[in-house]
């Protein structure tokens, strides 16, 4: 089983609380490959959220997209250009897990300015509910986007992804129910969205080689993780390394780490 969560990441022994240096310092250890970041809610949480460190305020993602935009060596990509092409270079591709309604409200204006299209990986069995999953840890209940916003999201050019069913950790699962939660979940947002879901995003990063092949096997043609670092033509499509994006500047952390 691989199963990445909290602040430590697996098989680096880092930490995601990097320091929040300049992009510029560190450009030269990122020669080439695909940098995936990883952001959650876009909101100014308070000091006392339990879950602090999973949002961005919508001055910080237009700030953090801004600084790599201004390279002119860097170039936006989404997960499925990148997947076709394995084009080499320094390629961003963002995605969003969760699919919070603050991603819609104060996200999708900063992206539309920016003109970046990115992916939100959406939990399928509770569209317009909320983060029922983060219950037992006692953090905040948190409104998700309802079927209007995210088709709204797909009309400005953004794309959805799946996050399973019910975003239960799916190697703690029967291979039956896991193959629900994988399955069942595309045919929900393609049939919302009337288009391919081609995009997966394993609950809590848990994810094991019989998980992986579920994946593939309905159609996806990528899956992230949470492991740390940056993604090469050798990459595992099915098992896509991504950095936190948190209210450091991320790229530190990422570029320490050899790239796979």
């Amino acid at each position: 089983m691989h199963r990445e969560g909290g602040g430590r990441l697996e098989r680096t022994g880092l930490t995601t609380s990097s320091s929040y240096v300049q992009f510029q310092s560190v450009e030269k250890q990122w020669p080439d490959g695909l940098l995936v970041l990883m952001y959650h809610s876009v909101a100014s949480p308070s000091i006392w959220h339990s879950h602090r460190g999973l949002h961005v305020t919508p001055q910080l993602l237009a700030r953090q997209l801004r600084e790599l935009q201004a390279d002119s060596s860097v170039s936006f990509t989404t997960l499925g250009e990148w997947s076709q092409s394995r084009m080499g270079g320094r390629q961003v591709a963002i995605t969003f897990d969760d699919a919070y309604r603050n991603l819609f409200t104060n996200g999708l204006p900063v992206l539309q300015r920016t003109g970046i299209c990115a992916i939100t990986y959406v939990v399928a069995s509770l569209i317009g509910q909320t983060n029922e999953w983060d219950a037992g840890s006692g953090a905040r209940r948190e409104p998700l986007m309802d079927r209007a916003q995210l088709m709204e999201w797909t009309y400005a050019g953004q794309e959805i992804g799946s996050h399973g069913l019910s975003h239960r950790a799916l190697t703690s699962l029967t291979p039956e129910e896991a193959r629900r939660e994988i399955a069942d979940s595309k045919k929900i947002l393609e049939d919302l969205s009337g288009r391919p879901v081609r995009h997966f995003c394993y609950p809590y990063g848990d994810w094991n080689e019989a998980v992986r092949d579920m994946v593939q096997e309905a159609g996806y043609e990528t899956a992230t993780s949470t492991i740390a670092g940056i993604n090469n033509a050798k990459t595992d499509g099915h098992v896509l390394r991504r950095l936190l994006a948190r209210h450091e500047r991320p790229w530190l952390a990422a570029l320490r780490i050899p790239s796979a």
